[in-house]
């Protein structure tokens, strides 16, 4: 703009001076229409202007959330139209698109014009860490056929894209421990089980199936036999408290971490809960995860909120009840969350995991004694994980 600003006022100090070294109707007219230039072209560009539009979307379409594995890349489109059937002057976009979790931000600039006819540019979001991405245009301006005067443009809502963290295929085993407290049992939609208290389904009579199973009144009725498959209730034991305080690439170690214990036990319809700080609502919020579909939403929620600073103030009424075995998921373990942890489930077994280095248990003091530790160590996340009991 400022190119065409300066040619303007080469013109405008011509004419000036032709007015003034040479007096008549002639110079009048060409100093009088030279100073009403910006005036009439920002009149008539004013319609082309006003009518920009702009769009901007991630992923493809139809998508719920736009998301992938990190690694991969989300297509990002910013479609330009105008509304009316004029054409704008040049217009100047520039979209920023930050990672919340590594702090990393990018900025591109777009030179268009909008005409009546839709212009998709299209850009490819990509992320080597797990993360939610913000798409944003932080600045939307046009410019009269001139390019003398600019004004503002609407501009859209920013867009949110995710980088999932990246599942392992674990062999890991299960401990079986009864509830503490005998709360948080609830039933497989999937697999049956041994509970004489819930039924789960019935089904046509096989051979080795147990008499006592059978259900008599229905089978005499529809002249088939039928048996009872019980239902196999699942109790909430487990409980992962995510401190997210590193830094990116420390996060990224941990949620890939976190994400492939939890789907090990989701997949098995191991019902667990997760507790983590959100430093937009200011509060900590529980979620608890019973099967497959339960992940996504749950990671979209981690990830929205960002990499924060250190855990805030753990207090025992924010800790669900009938917890055997907790997981303390961190850079480096604070001692204030491992004491309130620990006097909260005095009979559960607690492990830390961390990417810090390993801290010798008499320096956290002797309370600490019997926490496992599993260190996370750069590109072996899933060596570190194998073998581990939950």
């Amino acid at each position: 703009m400022w190119k065409s600003r300066l040619r303007y006022f080469l013109v405008l100090l011509g004419t000036s001076t032709f007015f003034i070294c040479f007096n008549g109707y002639l110079s009048l007219y060409l100093w009088v229409l030279s100073l009403l230039l910006p005036v009439v072209s920002l009149l008539v560009s004013l319609p082309g202007m006003l009518g920009t539009r702009a769009s901007l979307s991630a992923g493809e379409t139809g998508g719920s959330v736009p998301g992938a594995r990190k690694g991969e890349t989300i297509p990002l489109q910013l479609e330009i139209w105008n509304a009316t059937p004029f054409s704008s002057g040049r217009a100047r976009a520039r979209l920023s698109v930050t990672n919340t979790f590594t702090g990393l931000r990018q900025r591109e600039q777009f030179l268009f014009t909008a005409g009546p006819h839709h212009q998709v540019f299209q850009h490819q979001l990509s992320s080597q860490t797990c993360g939610q991405v913000i798409c944003r245009l932080e600045r939307l301006w046009v410019c009269d056929y001139l390019g003398l005067v600019s004004l503002p443009a609407g501009r859209p809502k920013e867009v949110a894209a995710y980088f999932w963290p990246t599942v392992y295929n674990l062999d890991l085993d299960i401990e079986e421990s009864p509830v503490p407290d005998g709360e948080g049992e609830r039933y497989s939609q999937k697999k049956p089980g041994d509970d004489p208290t819930e039924l789960f389904a019935l089904r046509d009579y096989r051979e080795g199936d147990r008499l006592s199973r059978i259900h008599w009144k229905l089978s005499q009725k529809l002249g088939r036999v039928l048996v009872k498959e019980l239902g196999m209730p699942l109790s909430d034991q487990l409980l992962f408290l995510l401190d997210l305080n590193g830094s990116g690439q420390e996060t990224d170690m941990l949620l890939d971490a976190f994400a492939s214990l939890s789907s090990f036990l989701a997949e098995r319809e191991v019902a667990h809960r997760v507790l983590y700080w959100q430093p937009q609502a200011q509060q900590f919020q529980c979620r608890e995860i019973s099967q497959a579909s339960d992940l996504l939403p749950l990671w979209q929620e981690v990830l929205a909120s960002g990499r924060g600073a250190a855990l805030p103030i753990l207090k025992e009424e924010f800790l669900p009840t009938g917890i055997s075995h907790g997981l303390y998921v961190c850079c480096s373990p604070q001692t204030q969350p491992l004491l309130v942890l620990k006097d909260c489930y005095p009979s559960a077994r607690l492990t830390v995991i961390q990417t810090g280095p390993l801290q010798e248990e008499a320096s956290l003091g002797k309370r600490f004694a019997g926490i496992s530790h599993i260190v996370l160590e750069t590109g072996k996340t899933a060596q570190n994980l194998t073998g581990v009991t939950l």
